[in-house]
């Protein structure tokens, strides 16, 4: 068949090779785009993030920014602590692991408890009229005032929390206290009994349907929302 004939095979083999080289690369540049979108809107980003929910309870969702009171509020709790434990490295505390867990994961447990509890009361309270008196109003207002001035104004706009927000979540937070008040009365109920994390409320929370986004929950990173902490295992454990 002569050398014609080879070079032509030899011309054909090389094309294929070619053809093969820019489908893997075309498959490897689709690959890395997809990647690249697909970590894009996975990005945890908390500013942005606000409007996103994060539980549902009885058919109404909550967002995030509904979160951020009692974030601001345990983080200053968690971090006062921390400053007694250990004034020099406040993250030993956040770290700490006892009875089995840690304090910093329970304690962003405990917020998301607190705000499905409030909540729920809240609705309550208002379905059934009630307001807070004068003097509740007031303890309210010195509340959130006390919050108010112990967020610098770095840790309010950090956490994309305004002091109007703070003024209106302790009002609602104030009066989900009243309604737990005249309902462990009524039921013969210690208070303690019907907070968070009390035997009558989670009896109480099995009637009532709630849905948390654990996925999207488990990206804030609690903690350091209004601080400024680094934490080693930035994904959550809860």
């Amino acid at each position: 068949r002569g050398l014609g004939y080879v070079y032509k095979r030899q011309e054909h083999y090389m094309k294929k090779q070619v053809v093969a080289i820019v489908g893997i690369l075309a498959a490897t540049a689709i690959m890395i785009y997809l990647a690249a979108l697909y970590g894009n809107r996975n990005r945890f980003d908390y500013l942005k993030d606000l409007d996103k929910t994060v539980f549902t309870l009885d058919g109404t969702d909550y967002q995030l920014r509904d979160m951020t009171y009692y974030i601001a509020r345990q983080e200053k709790e968690i971090e006062k602590q921390a400053m007694v434990y250990d004034p020099d490295d406040t993250n030993a505390y956040w770290g700490l692991h006892t009875n089995g867990k840690f304090v910093r994961l329970e304690a962003k447990r405990a917020v998301l408890d607190r705000v499905a509890h409030d909540m729920m009361f809240y609705e309550a309270a208002k379905k059934e009229g009630m307001e807070l008196d004068e003097k509740e109003k007031q303890y309210a207002r010195d509340s959130a005032s006390d919050l108010c001035y112990d967020l610098s104004d770095e840790q309010k706009e950090r956490a994309g929390l305004t002091d109007e927000e703070i003024y209106e979540m302790t009002d609602k937070a104030a009066l989900a206290e009243k309604y737990q008040k005249i309902l462990a009365d009524k039921e013969g109920e210690n208070f303690g009994a019907y907070d968070y994390n009390g035997k009558a409320y989670e009896k109480m929370l099995e009637e009532h349907k709630l849905k948390v986004k654990k996925k999207f929950w488990d990206k804030v990173p609690f903690g350091n929302v209004t601080l400024n902490h680094k934490f080693e295992d930035q994904e959550d454990e809860s």
